[in-house]
């Protein structure tokens, strides 16, 4: 795990020994998540044993929903007549493995302290507040199980510590024994099965290969380009270039269309709980940039933006 910008000895001690719990301990419970009105809430059960790392995760509202990761390789399920939606990113954000390695990519631009103890899910935890290095990204407080080293809740919380998004257990159990029928799908459906680390490497190296018109001049320090790509809308036959960057943690998606008669688009700011959308025109294109950053992260990644005639 990389080193933090800023951290005390006994934050990043802590930090290290989660990491470990959420890959190496046995656990089974039920989390929510809740951004603004949405809520979700997920059950998850994992284990840990020599051959690595399984885990499965239910929807228990909303869509239908099941994911299975066998330690890299992740395989998705709707029910039938639902499509599965590509997007790579597990269900409930694979709370809390999934954010742990996350935070790990990005561990460079934030800097780590210890905080309060609270009662989470009927456990005391310690406090573990991780705050970024520039105020260009969110910040996020960390619960942790002080027993099991579990991370027990996630808050993304803004300059102002205002939370925008929750990840929380309302129950687990840790540490008992886990049986294979536990572990295996129990919906039927549409599936999907992708390697996770491997989907990371190659859509990095297909961005770096790919050439573009449009030169950000500024994007956050840490975010690199993920993804590239031209696609056509589906109505009208639109051309839309699409530049995805991130962190580790979050990402920062930029949308570039030609302008046609009689089209609508965003036209400065928009925001939706942790999601800040910016729109403008350049070059008789519109451009919208969308991210989980602060409102001034994508205006500013926005307003960056040229237009470069290739020869």
């Amino acid at each position: 795990m990389s080193m933090l910008a800023h951290a005390d000895d006994d934050a990043i001690t802590l930090l290290k020994r989660m990491d470990v719990a959420a890959k190496q301990l046995n656990y089974e419970g039920v989390f929510s998540y809740q951004a603004g009105r949405q809520m979700q809430s997920i059950r998850i059960i994992h284990r840990a044993n020599q051959q690595g790392e399984i885990e499965r995760l239910v929807s228990l509202n909303g869509v239908a929903r099941e994911v299975i990761r066998n330690n890299e390789m992740m395989t998705c399920i709707y029910p039938e007549g639902k499509s599965v939606q590509p997007n790579h990113r597990p269900l409930g954000g694979g709370f809390p493995s999934d954010f742990l390695n996350r935070l790990s990519l990005a561990s460079p631009y934030y800097r780590l302290s210890l905080g309060q103890e609270e009662r989470i899910a009927g456990h005391h935890t310690q406090e573990l507040k991780v705050i970024p290095v520039d105020n260009d990204r969110y910040g996020y407080l960390l619960w942790v199980d002080k027993d099991s080293d579990l991370l027990l809740q996630s808050d993304l919380v803004d300059e102002q510590g205002k939370v925008l998004e929750t990840f929380a257990f309302s129950s687990v159990e840790m540490g008992h024994d886990i049986p294979d029928q536990s572990l295996q799908a129990q919906m039927q459906g549409n599936e999907m099965t992708w390697n996770r680390s491997e989907h990371i490497m190659n859509t990095e190296v297909s961005a770096n290969k790919a050439k573009s018109s449009w030169q950000m001049m500024w994007i956050p320090d840490g975010f690199i380009l993920m993804a590239q790509q031209n696609r056509l809308k589906a109505k009208n036959g639109t051309s839309i270039e699409q530049h995805v960057y991130s962190d580790g943690l979050n990402s920062i998606s930029i949308f570039i269309e030609k302008i046609r008669a009689q089209h609508r688009h965003l036209r400065g700011g928009s925001t939706m709980g942790a999601t800040n959308a910016y729109g403008t025109i350049i070059n008789s294109h519109f451009v919208t940039i969308v991210g989980e950053v602060p409102a001034h992260t994508v205006e500013k990644v926005g307003n960056s933006i040229q237009f470069v005639e290739r020869e």
